[in-house]
């Protein structure tokens, strides 16, 4: 006795729907700006609100948290185009190794409002890939990756900028 399902022709049919009524253009989006972070001074925006117990290179189990200025620039009188949001503890028992979760919330110009979530491995060393995995306001369903670079670090009050450049899909 051969079964035949009736139900076959309706789900290919409501398959086709949902594919055909979920799909929109996406835009490509190429964004480049400069991170500025302060330690150890009066105006600092990253601080370590857990110190490592265990003593190596990588400083692992210590966790920081961080509110550092995006700039258009690498000087800091660049204008300031928003803030990097986050947290990053450190993941390495044999390198400086962070795991680290932070947004990008844009303040200024044409993304004012919006923000990207961005999630991955840093090191202080070399270059840097990171995932983006989602975004708000035009940067809804945002998707991508960003690559960075450290420019300069040192001095009393130590300094860090980093320059990104952030290829978004939404």
């Amino acid at each position: 006795m051969a079964y035949y399902c009736s139900f076959k022709p309706l789900l290919l049919f409501l398959f086709f729907l949902i594919a055909t009524t979920q799909g929109r253009d996406f835009i490509t989006s190429h964004l480049h700006f400069f991170l500025h972070e302060n330690y150890n001074s009066p105006n600092a925006t990253s601080i370590t609100v857990i110190n490592s117990t265990n003593s190596n290179p990588g400083d692992f189990g210590s966790i920081g948290i961080f509110d550092d200025e995006l700039r258009e620039g690498s000087t800091v009188d660049s204008k300031l185009i928003g803030r990097a949001q986050g947290i990053a503890p450190g993941v390495s028992l044999r390198q400086t190794t962070w795991l680290v979760l932070l947004n990008f919330v844009f303040t200024e110009g044409e993304y004012n409002g919006s923000s990207l979530t961005v999630v991955g491995r840093a090191t202080l060393e070399g270059t840097t890939e990171r995932s983006i995995i989602g975004g708000t306001g035009k940067f809804r369903m945002a998707r991508g990756y960003t690559i960075n670079t450290f420019l300069i670090s040192g001095g009393p009050a130590i300094h860090l900028i980093a320059e990104y450049d952030a290829y978004i899909v939404h």
